[in-house]
């Protein structure tokens, strides 16, 4: 698995690389580059049907019995009669590591034939007009320097981390309190929860799109990256009394709340990192979306790492200690709800400081526009 994981994550950043680039030169209009991460988001919203349908494509009839000696026949029945769908009857073993291993393939043809796609019909819009005879090329290390050196993008990476490394430092923490405080240490009551959780995350998640672009449209980005900060900093000081065993349902409205607002974060965000290669051109006299989608991720896997493995160190911390079950002390269970509301209100909170930073509104950007166009023409 980690040889696998070596190969694979690579290449998800080379993929990922051109693929952000691509999304912050598609136009050069204020309002529709949040319109284009406005779909993106919605469509990427769709694929997590497949992370909640996962467990039980494992456990279906079809892989009762099956074996690699018979797995030609099990995929011809999966994919010509419903009933290899059904669920495997009780008392059966069906072959879970086989579904995986299809499973997994099934998604990588997805993977393959959706990137090859995007190759396929996307267009660069800048590459040949600005960059190919105009612009001299550098090193990359050269150009990961002077993009570290804008001061909007700068501001921008405070406000990414503050809210990703808030967030993430705080999964490992939502799972527990489900676990452990809502339903009293029940592993299979607080997984059925979790299920019930991701939908309704799923389904706000989705709902957050549109209003929030309608909202970036209304008011412009940095007042509507306002408003996703302090709902969210409302939402998770909201769930010291949405996760209660008392209303174990109310859980799914905090995570309903949290992915409502993470969407808005991850469709005005890149259309502000739009803004900001204009600004950048406008003063370095190159175009650096490559650069800037680098920097993004490689910021973005090292927040969500510390956010990671510090969760995991918050719980030896506050003296969790898996062999007590359900029997956790009431210190443990207070800073679990504690820390998992506090933490991410913190990050937020910085992430709303800085944004007040945040030089690019939309009648500066009108002005960077027409002096673009008036040095280098309309693209």
């Amino acid at each position: 698995m980690l040889g696998s994981s070596a190969v694979y994550l690579p290449l998800v950043s080379c993929f990922n690389m051109p693929y952000q680039s691509l999304g912050y030169e598609l136009t050069a209009d204020y309002h529709e580059r949040t319109s284009v991460f406005s779909y993106m988001n919605v469509i990427k919203t769709l694929p997590q049907l497949g992370l909640f349908f996962g467990g039980q494509f494992l456990t279906m009839s079809v892989w009762v019995g099956a074996d690699r000696s018979n797995l030609a026949a099990r995929l011809k029945l999966l994919f010509s009669t419903w009933s290899a769908w059904g669920k495997a009857p009780d008392g059966a073993a069906p072959n879970i590591l086989l579904g995986a291993q299809v499973f997994c393939v099934l998604c990588g043809m997805i993977m393959v034939a959706a990137g090859l796609t995007c190759v396929a019909l996307v267009r660069e819009r800048y590459y040949g007009k600005v960059v190919a005879n105009r612009q001299a090329k550098i090193s990359i290390w050269e150009t990961l320097w002077q993009t570290l050196q804008c001061r909007p993008f700068r501001i921008q990476v405070l406000m990414n981390l503050a809210y990703g490394l808030g967030l993430s430092m705080v999964g490992t923490l939502g799972f527990y309190d489900t676990i452990y405080y809502v339903c009293r240490g029940d592993v299979s009551a607080g997984t059925r929860w979790n299920f019930w959780m991701g939908i309704g995350g799923m389904v706000l998640g989705a709902i957050g799109v549109p209003v929030f672009a309608l909202l970036a449209r209304r008011l412009g980005k940095r007042q509507a990256l306002s408003i996703v900060f302090i709902c969210a900093i409302s939402g998770f000081v909201a769930s010291w009394w949405l996760y209660t065993p008392s209303i174990q349902w109310l859980q799914i409205a905090s995570t309903g709340i949290t992915a409502f607002i993470g969407s808005g974060f991850w469709t005005i965000w890149p259309s502000m990192v739009a803004d900001v290669v204009d600004y950048d051109e406008l003063h370095s006299g190159r175009r650096r979306e490559g650069s800037f989608a680098a920097c993004n991720s490689w910021i973005n896997k090292v927040g969500m790492a510390l956010g990671a493995g510090t969760s995991f160190g918050l719980l030896g911390w506050i003296g969790f200690d898996s062999k007590l079950g359900t029997h956790q002390t009431e210190h443990t269970l207070f800073m679990i709800r504690f820390l998992f509301a506090a933490i991410p209100v913190v990050g937020l909170t910085f992430a709303l400081i800085a944004l007040c930073r945040f030089p690019l509104t939309q009648e500066r950007m009108a002005e960077i526009r027409a002096q673009l166009e008036a040095r280098r023409g309309l693209v």
